[in-house]
């Protein structure tokens, strides 16, 4: 995707690599959009995790225009410099694993979080607005989504959730929009954990693509480790990421 000379450098995509925990085996953990490895509720997965993997997690960019080459391409690099048999990921983390899987020579299980492969459904004004923002040729994050700190889950904090980024650009959802149309089909060793209640993810675009035997339900919002009964549902992950599909069967 190329975008005028002038937007190209409003803002800098950056993805970084942390590594946590000391467990034996090594896990690649693709974070989701805005989330970051020092959130409260991120670090406390990252720190379950670690007591049984050694979780390398990725922050990705939150306003990149190019899919391929600033989300997918280093993603690709890490996990291939490694020795992964699992990745786990989580919101628009979900839409970058599910490429990598059909580009590698050794596609790993994947246990998908909550993943972005279809916009939730708009109401009113950005139901409106949305078709005409896409079609903006720049970077600048113009458009702010309407949402609230309940639909990400009730531990999380109201004052996290206003430090986050809120804008994106039409740069951005496009090449998001681009990504979701073109995924690979589902493979039969994957799980994906979701709420049937998730109003920031498009529920049907996973249940459309997701075989009810790989499906995982919980109670909470979009991210489980910010919801109450995130003990139990991480239970079911740990398991999943050892066991695929039939560990949630």
């Amino acid at each position: 995707m190329r975008l005028p000379f002038r937007n190209r450098f409003r803002e800098t995509p950056r993805i970084r690599f942390s590594v946590h925990g000391d467990g034996d085996e090594d896990l690649l953990f693709v974070l989701g959009w805005g989330n970051e490895p020092d959130h409260e509720h991120v670090s406390w997965l990252l720190d379950r995790l670690g007591e049984t993997y050694r979780v390398h997690a990725v922050t990705i960019p939150t306003n990149g225009w190019d899919f391929e080459d600033q989300y997918l391409a280093p993603v690709q690099s890490y996990y291939e410099d490694g020795d992964f048999d699992a990745v786990l990921s989580h919101s628009t983390g979900g839409l970058v694993a599910a490429h990598l899987a059909e580009r590698v020579d050794d596609p790993p299980r994947n246990v998908f979080l909550s993943p972005w492969w279809g916009t939730a459904p708009n109401e009113g004004f950005e139901s409106v607005v949305l078709p005409y923002v896409l079609r903006l040729p720049t970077a600048r994050r113009l458009f702010t989504v309407d949402r609230d700190v309940s639909a990400i889950g009730d531990l999380k904090s109201e004052a996290e959730f206003e430090e986050g980024p809120r804008g994106v650009s039409p740069a951005f959802l496009r090449t998001v929009v681009d990504a979701q149309a073109r995924l690979p089909a589902f493979r039969e060793g994957d799980v994906v954990f979701c709420t049937l209640s998730d109003r920031v993810v498009g529920v049907r675009a996973i249940g459309d693509r997701t075989p009810a035997a790989n499906l995982r339900a919980y109670d909470g919002g979009h991210e489980f480790f910010a919801s109450s009964g995130r003990e139990a549902v991480l239970d079911d992950v740990l398991a999943a990421l050892d066991e695929g599909p039939a560990a949630v069967r």
